[in-house]
C-alpha cells in the first residue's frame, strides 16, 4: 500500500493579503483553516465545494471557507495555486 501526500502552496495576490487583514479575527480564521486544508488535501477535498467557473480569461476556481464564504483561485505551474480574490454569498 502507499500512500502519497499531496501538498499544493497557496500564492496570495495583495488584493487578498489586503482582503484578510480587513477581516475580523473569526472570518479570517475561517479561511485560514480552508487554505490549510486545501494546501494539505488539495481542492478536491470534498468540504471545499470546489468548482470551476469558465470565464474569457480562462478558467478560475472557486472553493467554500464556509457556506457563505468563497475563495478563487487559478492554477500556476506545478502545484502551486494563486489565490486571486475572496466573496461572500
Amino acid at each position: 500500500m502507499q500512500i502519497q501526500s499531496v501538498k499544493f502552496c497557496l500564492i496570495f495576490a495583495a488584493k487578498v493579503q489586503k482582503q484578510l487583514d480587513d477581516l475580523p479575527k473569526k472570518d479570517r480564521k475561517q479561511y485560514e483553516k480552508a487554505f490549510e486544508c486545501f494546501a494539505n488535501n488539495g481542492p478536491v477535498y470534498r468540504s471545499l465545494r470546489t468548482h470551476r467557473c469558465r470565464t474569457k480569461q480562462g478558467d478560475i476556481w472557486s472553493s467554500a471557507a464556509s457556506m457563505a464564504k468563497r475563495f478563487y483561485w487559478r492554477y500556476r505551474e506545478g502545484e502551486m495555486i494563486e489565490v486571486t480574490h475572496l466573496d461572500s454569498h
